[in-house]
């Protein structure tokens, strides 16, 4: 049962996406211009590389599977299974606990999430911000994204900040009115 409406589920991650996208052509646009008339072509091709990165880490991590153990829906005696079953691998005795919903037992570091009602393997969280769950085929492209999207931000923030440290002294001169 997800713990979240289906029709808000996808609000927190659209809003992630047009505020990455919005706020990104806006720097192209307008310091961006600027910028590469007073420091060369450098500025555009650093921050279209560093975009392209955040970019695609993102949809990476929205789009890809996280690793999404299929549920077994024939099976009708889980209400006689143990809740754990003790199996032993490579020589090491692992306790495997009973899913309910999925019907089987989860293999170690797995966890049902709540929202997307699967067992995800190596389950880290659920992100409402890329609406899918983090997990083991997943989580490097989201950890790379949160990398590229701090350096994205910070050299935003840089390059702004020097648009308008260099349009400073075009604020602060007095205007002379011609009559």
């Amino acid at each position: 049962m997800p713990s979240c409406k289906p029709k808000t589920r996808f609000i927190p991650a659209t809003c992630a996406w047009t505020l990455l996208l919005a706020c990104t052509t806006l720097f192209f646009v307008y310091p961006c211009i600027s910028l590469f008339y007073s420091l060369g072509i450098y500025v555009p091709v650093y921050q279209g590389v560093v975009t392209l990165f955040v970019v695609l880490n993102f949809s990476l991590a929205t789009f890809m599977d996280p690793g999404v153990i299929p549920k077994d829906e024939d099976r009708d005696d889980d209400f006689r299974a143990p809740l754990y079953k003790n199996v032993e691998i490579n020589g090491i005795t692992v306790r495997m606990k009973w899913c309910v919903t999925c019907h089987f037992y989860r293999p170690p570091r797995c966890s049902h999430c709540s929202v997307c009602n699967h067992c995800i393997e190596t389950f880290d969280h659920h992100c409402p911000w890329v609406n899918n769950c983090i997990g083991r085929r997943n989580y490097r492209y989201f950890f790379m994204f949160l990398c590229s999207l701090s350096i994205h931000m910070i050299s935003i923030f840089t390059f702004c900040l020097i648009h308008v440290l260099d349009r400073k002294e075009y604020l602060t001169e007095p205007t002379t009115i011609v009559r």
